[in-house]
């Protein structure tokens, strides 16, 4: 309260383009929400400066956040695209930053076909797509950024992301930003070398004892389908990497369809079709980790919401069926 009993007011915080607008560094940053796009931020961080505007953006509001880029004048300055892979129609946001202004520098990991690369070529100013590494190890590998931690950097996000689990510390760093809010605070450790201390493992051991409590409650609501694969269906109460892996051990699964209560999915697989499956339903990804969307109304919902049903699991069974 003020001195006469006036509410003090807040500042009002900045709209998404306002930021963009207010930009004080000539770098916009715009990458997906997981723990390879914070490695990818550190990268750009390293080469690009503190100042640079980060823009984390899940798989379906890649095309809006392009939008809103794409609002504001470029001036010429640089818009970076890493760990987001091509959405169909995506080319036309694309070309719409390119005439506001922006020089484009696409990163990304993610299987591209040669039609929807040359979709997109015209309106970049480079597009780099390496299927070997994660999206930080692109950029690492782009950029080459001077600190001696980079590469170490680059290989701890790549273990994770690209399911090798090798180096334990990925497990950690992958747990800790399976929130987004703790993106930034990973993001930060990285760009000065720091993959795991203290605060990091705290956040990891209390994060761990809630995992483990979801991935049970995912096995015990698991539908087992077997036929071209064994496949699991089950609601998903986070950590759907984790569950995934966890079912897949106990279950021996080929597929695991985690289903979140608004109708999205993660879906894991040994053969390498997620990412084509996850096509069929407004998504991509990755051959074996990809996500999509079953669509669902106000009835699907409720009863995911009341029974923890999943719906509209016979159309996804019949589409993986088919690869």
């Amino acid at each position: 309260m003020g001195i006469f009993g006036k509410k003090k007011t807040s500042a009002k915080k900045q709209t998404l383009q306002e930021k963009i607008v207010n930009r004080t560094s000539n770098v916009v940053h715009l990458t997906h929400n997981d723990l390879d796009a914070a490695g990818s931020d550190a990268i750009c961080r390293m080469v690009f400066g503190e100042e640079l505007v980060t823009l984390f953006s899940s798989v379906n509001r890649f095309e809006w956040f392009i939008a809103q880029v794409a609002g504001c004048n470029g001036k010429g300055d640089t818009l970076v695209i890493s760990d987001l892979g091509y959405q169909k129609g995506i080319e036309d946001k694309v070309r719409k930053a390119h005439a506001a202004g922006w020089n484009i520098r696409w990163f990304d990991h993610h299987k591209w076909t040669d039609e929807e690369k040359a979709r997109v070529t015209p309106y970049v100013e480079s597009l780099t797509v390496d299927t070997s590494r994660c999206a930080t190890g692109v950029l690492c590998h782009s950029l080459k950024p001077e600190q001696s931690y980079a590469e170490e950097v680059a290989r701890v996000v790549c273990d994770y992301d690209l399911w090798k689990h090798e180096d334990k510390r990925s497990a950690v760093l992958g747990i800790v930003t399976s929130g987004s809010s703790n993106l930034k605070l990973i993001r930060d450790k990285l760009a000065q070398g720091i993959i795991i201390d203290d605060e990091v493992q705290s956040i990891f051991d209390r994060i761990e004892r809630e995992k483990n409590k979801c991935i049970k409650k995912s096995l015990r609501a698991a539908k087992i389908h077997d036929g071209k694969y064994k496949i699991a269906v089950m609601p998903s109460y986070g950590y759907p990497s984790e569950t995934a892996a966890e079912v897949r051990k106990i279950l021996g699964t080929d597929i695991e369809l985690l289903v979140f209560d608004n109708g999205k999915f993660s879906i894991r697989s040994v053969p390498d079709i997620s990412h084509l499956i996850a096509r069929e339903f407004n998504g991509g990804g990755h051959p074996n980790a990809s996500g999509g969307n079953l669509g669902y109304g106000w009835k699907e919902k409720a009863l995911f919401k009341i029974f923890r049903h999943v719906s509209k699991r016979k159309e996804f069974l019949s589409v993986a069926e088919k690869f």
